[in-house]
């Protein structure tokens, strides 16, 4: 089963709790990026747990409360998610998928890891960043708010390749 951001996100966070705590969580930090409907979580939920990674165990002492944790296949998955290799897509449409990688792996896999994971993914934000440069040096004759907004994509991949090195260099000095 390919995980989605969601699903190793879920694998991540469920372990020991409900779909209704993670719902709180989703709500109550930044990961809100992510909808707390119950529509997306409990459905994912049981793909998850159709899909052998997660078990569910009913509360007995809740009238509906399941709570999760990751199976052997589940930690496997996760894992390999984590260490897999940053798609091109990811760091060109969806970089905050990239930033709450970033943060699993420092959680889960340690520093090294995460280091590691911030020099790829500075050079795929490098790459991106060229690809834009490039774009508007080629088309210069686009229109003000057009090139006022491919300056703000600009801006933003220059900001994230910054952050990979500031964030890497702020690990050396633990």
């Amino acid at each position: 089963m390919t995980l989605t951001t969601l699903a190793a996100l879920l694998l991540f966070l469920g372990e020991g709790k409900s779909g209704y705590d993670i719902r709180l969580l989703f709500q109550a930090t930044p990961l809100g990026l992510f909808s707390d409907s119950p529509g997306a979580i409990y459905p994912a939920l049981a793909r998850l747990e159709r899909g052998g990674l997660l078990a569910g165990e009913k509360v007995p002492s809740a009238r509906r409360r399941r709570v999760f944790r990751r199976t052997p296949a589940g930690e496997a998955a996760l894992l390999d998610w984590l260490k897999a290799p940053i798609a091109s897509e990811t760091a060109e449409r969806r970089p905050h998928e990239i930033e709450l990688r970033y943060v699993l792996i420092a959680y889960r896999l340690g520093r090294a890891e995460a280091d590691r994971f911030l020099d790829e993914a500075a050079q795929a934000f490098r790459r991106r960043l060229a690809a834009l440069e490039a774009f508007r040096d080629a088309n210069g004759a686009m229109g003000a708010p057009s090139l006022d907004a491919l300056d703000l994509g600009i801006r933003l991949f220059g900001a994230r390749l910054q952050w990979c090195r500031d964030t890497t260099r702020k690990g050396e000095k633990e």
